[in-house]
């Protein structure tokens, strides 16, 4: 009688005593189960639609192509790039002119030196202004030389602008060919090949199903956050004909904000399985699942 005494106040003055204590799972039901990942994918740039290789149903590769729009302008705008590019870099890599100013700048003080030295054997042999004029020979031979060297320059500079052209030109063709950005399946469409599309314009919608989450409400009042993060769950999700399918997974993320009902979000991740062709798992605003939380 004493020791039923002292667990009665026990839970009194802690009524959270027993529950922190208890082995039991807790089970969630009506859980929400949702796609991963899904996302509307629309026109960055104007054109027509020149291809769409997919329906609704389609199953498509991360980096597939999934449409086109007419791009023969930017192909064209990038071909041109790539030759202003080559040319560019040839004059870059150009040194003729240089090679030969040097050539040239040692004739004319060869030339130079042997007037000068006519001049030391028989003074006035070589006039002052013949002198002169082959002094400005080998000056103008030096600048020709600084000149080649600054047209390379010019030239590494201009290969340069023709490089961030050539980016430019192939980011705007990029954006005319649409690539899956993950493994997913076409679930709607709105554009026909043909059709005229606008930047901002929807084409389709792509849904990865092979990972789904499945989201409950958990009472703030019996678990804290760091109680649920990272466990191990089980799913179970209904099927046709009272049928039932059980999934493993884990909580990968508990929400920060304690809602109306005092409740937060427990978000857990769990991997959908294929049975004759088709995913098992629908997930949609429709579908319910319960979930039970392994705390140990």
């Amino acid at each position: 009688m004493r020791m039923l005494l002292s667990l009665l106040l026990l839970v009194v003055a802690n009524p959270f005593a027993l529950a922190a204590e208890s082995t039991t799972d807790p089970v969630f039901e009506r859980c929400i189960v949702k796609v991963k990942d899904e996302v509307e994918i629309p026109a960055q740039k104007d054109g027509v639609l020149m291809e769409l290789p997919v329906i609704e149903g389609s199953q498509v590769k991360e980096k597939e192509t999934i449409a086109v729009i007419d791009d023969r302008e930017a192909k064209a705008a990038v071909r041109a790039a790539q030759a202003g590019l080559r040319a560019a870099e040839e004059r870059v890599k150009d040194d003729i002119e240089e090679r030969y100013s040097k050539a040239a700048t040692d004739v004319a003080r060869i030339d130079l030196e042997k007037s000068q030295e006519a001049n030391v054997r028989t003074p006035f042999s070589v006039p002052d202004i013949e002198i002169t004029q082959k002094e400005l020979v080998v000056k103008k031979s030096e600048l020709q030389t600084e000149k080649a060297q600054k047209d390379r320059v010019m030239a590494s500079l201009e290969a340069d602008t023709k490089r961030a052209e050539l980016e430019a030109a192939q980011v705007a063709l990029n954006k005319r060919v649409i690539h899956a950005p993950f493994t997913g399946e076409v679930v709607k469409l709105y554009r026909e090949k043909s059709e005229w599309v606008n930047p901002g314009d929807p084409i389709l919608t792509l849904m990865r199903f092979d990972t789904l989450y499945v989201e409950a409400q958990v009472p703030a009042r019996n678990y804290d956050r760091n109680e649920l993060q990272g466990r191990d769950v089980t799913v179970a999700i209904p099927r046709a004909r009272g049928r039932e399918i059980t999934l493993p997974g884990k909580v990968v993320h508990v929400g920060q904000l304690i809602e109306s009902g005092g409740n937060y979000i427990v978000r857990a991740e769990v991997e959908n399985i294929k049975e004759d062709g088709f995913w098992v798992v629908q997930p949609g605003m429709g579908q319910r699942a319960k979930m039970t939380i392994h705390l140990k």
